[in-house]
């Protein structure tokens, strides 16, 4: 079975903290091409929280 292997590029933030933040999200191919695109408000939350929806939506987007 050959593997895939993906590289995912992610961001999370907030003004303030707590504050108004969102998500950004992208997933390349071996090739370098893009796959998948985000970036979502995501509500008021801490910059840390941020940070983790982002992994969290980055690996959902790459199953």
């Amino acid at each position: 079975m050959a593997t895939k292997s993906l590289t995912l590029y992610i961001d999370g933030a907030a003004r303030g903290n707590p504050g108004p933040a969102g998500i950004g999200v992208v997933i390349l191919d071996q090739e370098e091409m893009v796959l998948a695109e985000v970036a979502a408000y995501i509500g008021e939350t801490t910059n840390n929280v941020a940070e983790y929806r982002a992994l969290l939506r980055g690996l959902e987007e790459a199953r």
